[in-house]
């Protein structure tokens, strides 16, 4: 089923994303010969050194288009990722008149500014490819985000990394980047029975109501500093969160190993959708609606259905389960900071 952007295509534009879906794996002629390439990328990455890893980075790419028998790229590996105005951006593939094809990677995360995990930078990696391939290889016009894209990129990761390695995704590690001020990350609320995240997730508004009970409007419009979110714009928050989330769930429930792909960042959110102009009790409304509208997605699921999965760039394969625990984590983890932003602090 195409993305729902297909429909703003014009008909020569739809051929080629038809044409881009229908190819769902790239198969290399030797995986195991690229595997210590892959194998350099990670221990380059683990020096935090941007030169170094901008070698092995060409040392990749390079081995990877000589499989295939493509063009060489033009790689440069730069420190933060942009923030803000662009999003947060992982990668970048651009094409200029006369010259070789160009990849950008970011090493290093926008706000703290720590190096990526090296999954992260891998899948970035094939992904930046894939649009080379799109073009070079399988002799496309325009390269689309498809469904089959995102298929190719899989099949190319799959094949480059060894089955355990791919396993270890499925630990605590994806989630690190989610660890929140008391130390858990949602591997912690896997940990708690379907029931109990269920009840979380029940909970939550009716939480949410009582912390925000008798607040007055200047305290919920006050932001503790200058980078640091109101309570009345993280409730925003909360409720934009939900209706992302829940369409992930929607979406892995009716496709078999959708995408799962993040519009923007947070901050981006907040400043297009101008939270900062927007009343807490409106926002708790459409998170209390929305919320119950998630709730009446899993009545009734067998094990099967729970266990259902799409693909994310930077956390691998996410079950339906997967994602009650990152929800629950998410709630717990937005009334801690709406708490202490009424308390004043960041």
């Amino acid at each position: 089923m195409p993305f729902a952007y297909y429909q703003r295509l014009s008909r020569a534009q739809q051929a080629i994303y038809r044409k881009s879906d229908e190819r769902t794996e790239i198969r290399l002629p030797d995986p195991a010969a690229l595997r210590p390439l892959v194998a350099a990328l990670e221990h380059a990455l683990e020096t935090e050194d941007r030169a170094v890893t901008q070698a092995a980075t060409e040392r990749m790419i390079n081995g990877l288009n000589a499989a295939l028998g493509i063009p060489a790229v033009r790689v440069e590996v730069l420190a933060a990722r942009p923030h803000r105005d662009w999003g947060e951006l992982h990668g970048l593939y651009t094409q200029e008149p006369r010259r070789p094809a160009k990849i950008q990677l970011w090493m290093r995360t926008a706000k703290q500014r720590r190096v990526v995990a090296f999954r992260t930078y891998l899948r970035t990696l094939l992904h930046e490819v894939g649009h080379h391939i799109d073009y070079a290889y399988l002799g496309l016009d325009d390269s689309f985000h498809t469904e089959g894209f995102y298929k190719r990129e899989s099949s190319l990761f799959h094949q480059l990394v060894s089955d355990a390695a791919i396993d270890a995704t499925r630990d605590g590690a994806r989630w690190a980047e989610l660890r929140n001020a008391s130390g858990k990350t949602p591997a912690h609320y896997a940990k708690l029975g379907r029931a109990e995240r269920l009840e979380r997730l029940a909970r939550a508004p009716g939480e949410l109501a009582r912390v925000l009970r008798g607040r007055s409007e200047s305290k919920l419009t006050r932001r503790p500093d200058e980078t640091s979110w109101s309570a009345a714009e993280v409730v925003c928050h909360l409720r934009d969160a939900e209706e992302h989330l829940s369409g992930w769930m929607r979406l892995v429930l009716a496709v078999e190993e959708p995408p799962l792909l993040t519009t923007g960042t947070a901050d981006r959110w907040a400043e297009e959708r101008q939270y900062h102009r927007q009343h807490a009790g409106d926002a708790w409304n459409a998170f209390s609606r929305r919320r119950d509208e998630t709730l009446e997605l899993v009545p009734g699921l067998d094990e099967t259905r729970w266990t259902r999965a799409g693909r994310h760039a930077r956390w691998g394969r996410v079950t339906v389960d997967d994602l009650l625990s990152l929800m629950a984590w998410h709630d717990d983890n937005h009334l801690d900071q709406i708490r202490r932003a009424l308390e004043g602090r960041a």
